[in-house]
């Protein structure tokens, strides 16, 4: 029986552990490391994928990822693949470096992104490898203390939860850093909330994660996050939905096309066609306007009333409709 097809939410923010075939090293020499993380930044510009938080064991490599419309299996299947036949071919080898298989667990990042790359960067302290997390350079830990630089990693995201100061949330996240994990947390990270470790598909997966850890998307309809961007911007509707070019009018696209995607509205390309625009000009205007308006790209500075990320189909239907544990 061929298995399950992978959950596919965009926009949604899933745990991610690739681990070795029979435990073979992954990482061999200083510079496989460099090769890697070459090889995981390319393909996250590529799929405009944002990594939160990664680690790298001798024998898995664990990230927290923030991906588009691209599934993550793929995303996946071709860095590995890739950095697979690098190793290979200087070593002259052949064969699976990678498990077939890969783990991945999707989460409601509004509860527990902070507390995902808390678990994350404490796997080389619960492994016995160091006794401090700022000891082991090969995690993202250091890039959040504020000691060291990762241009591919996006931090902003979960020290911005902690606090709006870059001091201050430093001082927050070292602080998180002390903090003892809520009972069977790290459990649920590592097998879905299930004593059982293979990996899941679809309703198996989502029915192994705690209700409290399921993800739901945006009350919001794209057109009500267009109608609450033009009020709070002092526009009207059709200004926004025309061919004008005008500066004021590119921002309010870019705020459409930015809290679309983040709360799991709509993805780029859907946002594109109800805009009447070109997908990679909105995506430039994100990336411009969050930089000349950052106090608007704030996921609190518009109101809503669920969390980040996309609905799941099959619970569509009964997301109005108490469960029971």
């Amino acid at each position: 029986m061929s298995r399950r097809s992978r959950l596919h939410v965009p926009g949604g923010v899933y745990y991610v552990v690739q681990r070795s075939n029979a435990r073979q090293p992954i990482f061999t020499e200083e510079a496989d490391y460099a090769t890697f993380e070459r090889l995981l930044s390319t393909m996250l510009v590529r799929c405009r994928v944002r990594a939160h938080a990664f680690c790298w064991e001798t024998d898995a490599i664990h990230l927290v990822l923030q991906i588009s419309d691209m599934p993550v299996g793929r995303l996946m299947q071709r860095l590995s693949s890739q950095y697979a036949r690098r190793v290979h071919r200087r070593a002259g080898e052949l064969g699976h470096l990678f498990q077939q298989r890969y783990h991945a667990l999707l989460i409601d990042p509004d509860v527990y992104l902070l507390r995902l790359i808390r678990h994350v960067h404490m796997l080389p302290v619960r492994s016995g490898k160091v006794t401090d997390p700022a000891d082991y350079a090969l995690s993202s830990h250091l890039a959040y203390a504020g000691t060291a630089n990762v241009p591919w990693l996006t931090t902003n995201v979960g020290l911005r939860m902690l606090a709006q100061r870059p001091e201050q949330a430093r001082f927050a996240y070292n602080r998180l850093m002390l903090e003892t994990p809520a009972g069977g947390e790290t459990q649920s990270f590592e097998h879905g909330g299930t004593d059982d470790p293979r990996v899941l598909g679809d309703r198996e997966f989502m029915a192994a994660i705690p209700r409290n850890m399921r993800v739901y998307r945006s009350t919001y309809s794209l057109d009500q996050v267009i109608d609450t961007v033009t009020c709070t911007l002092g526009l009207e509707r059709s200004e926004v939905l025309s061919r004008s070019r005008q500066r004021r009018l590119a921002l309010a696209r870019a705020l459409i096309t930015w809290y679309a995607t983040e709360r799991g509205v709509a993805t780029l390309a859907e946002v594109a066609r109800r805009l009447q625009r070109d997908p990679s000009t909105l995506f430039v205007a994100v990336e411009r306007y969050r930089t000349l308006r950052p106090e608007l790209f704030n996921l609190t500075a518009l109101q809503d009333t669920g969390p980040l990320v996309r609905q799941l189909p099959s619970q569509a239907s009964s997301s109005s409709t108490p469960q029971s544990s």
